[in-house]
């Protein structure tokens, strides 16, 4: 495996899942089970197989010592640095990168932390350098969502949508705003009709959340000090700017100090060393006719091939959809195939378990039990006569005897009691259900002020 020396990477782990559901406790989003590992596996997976040997991750500082133990039981080979924020703040993805910038020496991979994929970044990393791009990103072209029937309260959801413009000559990214911004027509700005031939607009992408971006970039949010969010603010500013260009001294001349904001400029950071322009008169990308090779900020977008899986594990039915798809996925997403889907400190005495299911550390699985294609986590008991079909049990759950699982979430600490016949039902952390419930469609969950999202 070779060292990548021209990228430093970090995985943004410190989100709390704010599109999930009520539910969860204080599990935080990144340590949400998929399969035999949390969703934070998954991303440093990618980067380990991309060739990266260390990585840094942010998370929240009360979440540190649960991710360390987590990642500890783990296969994994890169080394990674957990970098703390404040749990207290309200602090975007913009002042996550802030707060590494003194770590950062080279252009930047930004990595979500729940996102799982199959593709290859050196795809994402080979466009950002055939363009020496300021900023490359990641979308998935997979087509409409897909259609799962959820456990929990019936409930009709929007999904956000981003309009994105893509050049398709140059894979060029020209054009990038929430759907939700537009009442009816949707406005592009004709300079783009003018500089740009074949501009494809899109509404039905998903944003990978990955970003390959200059170090200038991280210099600029630092001290220009206005940005939060990286997608919903920074991403669309720069995307904005490589239309412009930068006045020159004459256009400056005569104008007052205090109306010339040379800190917030953005093309006071983006500054070429010399050798680059020359380089790129020189390559034949800058010979097509409408290659903007010379544009002092360059941003593109990589689409991979359509049969690519990817995911961001940042809704109720993506976290579902995940685990329902996730070991018909494995070797196409890790490369190897899943060795043991039991722990070796498990105890599993039933043989009526299915191939497409597994059971975590010092479970321990009774005789007399049907169980498919369900994911149990650590220190579960489930007792006889219990019957599981797609279901995801997390830590510490207790199923008793007699019970009927199908579509279900339980979540970690509860107790489902004897006899309970359960159908697409979200049970919430150490609640205990009464023996004999039948529920479907429900959500059962303690309800207290304190309680917050899931993730």
């Amino acid at each position: 495996m070779h060292k990548i020396l021209e990228f430093q990477s970090v995985v943004l782990a410190a989100g709390r899942g704010s599109r999930l559901p009520d539910v969860g406790g204080s599990v935080s989003k990144c340590l949400l089970p998929v399969g035999p590992y949390p969703v934070l596996w998954y991303s440093l997976n990618m980067l380990e197989k991309l060739g990266l040997q260390e990585t840094m991750i942010v998370v929240l500082d009360e979440d540190k010592s649960n991710i360390l133990s987590a990642l500890e039981k783990c296969p994994l080979k890169i080394k990674y640095d957990l970098i703390v924020i404040p749990s207290e703040e309200d602090w975007g993805t913009a002042n996550s990168l802030k707060h590494i910038s003194g770590l950062v020496n080279t252009d930047l991979l930004v990595v979500s932390g729940d996102l799982i994929t199959s593709i290859n970044l050196n795809e994402v990393l080979n466009l950002h350098r055939k363009h020496d791009a300021s900023l490359t990103t990641l979308f998935f072209n997979n087509g409409p969502e897909e259609w799962i029937e959820l456990p929990g309260l019936k409930t009709k959801v929007k999904p956000d949508r981003d309009l994105v413009c893509i050049d398709k000559e140059t894979e060029r990214l020209v054009f990038l705003a929430s759907a939700s911004d537009f009442e009816e027509n949707v406005s592009i700005p004709r300079i783009l009709l003018k500089k740009f031939d074949n501009i494809s607009l899109y509404s039905r992408l998903l944003d990978a959340h990955v970003y390959v971006m200059k170090k200038w970039i991280l210099n600029y949010i630092t001290e220009s000090d206005k940005f939060t969010s990286l997608k919903g603010e920074l991403i669309p500013h720069i995307i904005k700017k490589q239309l412009s260009r930068a006045k020159t001294g004459v256009e400056k001349k005569g104008t007052s100090e205090k109306h010339v904001d040379m800190t917030n400029n953005i093309f006071e950071y983006a500054i070429e060393n010399g050798y680059e322009s020359k380089i790129r008169e020189m390559s034949s990308y800058s010979n097509s006719k409408r290659g903007n090779c010379n544009d002092i900020i360059r941003c593109y977008a990589h689409i991979p091939n359509k049969n690519t899986f990817g995911i961001r594990v940042n809704t109720l039915s993506s976290f579902y959809l995940s685990n329902n798809k996730i070991l018909s996925k494995w070797e196409e997403l890790t490369g190897s195939p899943l060795e043991k889907r039991f722990h070796p400190e498990s105890d599993v005495k039933t043989k009526q378990i299915d191939e497409n299911s597994t059971v975590g550390d010092k479970t321990i699985i009774n005789e007399k039990t049907s169980i498919k294609n369900t994911f149990i986590g650590d220190n579960c008991n489930i007792e006889n006569k219990v019957r599981l079909t797609n279901c995801i049990l997390m830590n510490n759950v207790t199923i008793k005897e007699g019970c009927v699982l199908q579509d279900c979430v339980i979540y970690t600490g509860a107790t489902v009691g004897n006899g309970c016949s359960l159908q697409y039902s979200l049970v919430g952390p150490h609640h205990v259900l009464p023996a004999s419930t039948n529920s479907n469609h429900q959500l059962h969950a303690e309800t207290t002020d304190n309680m917050i999202t899931l993730g």
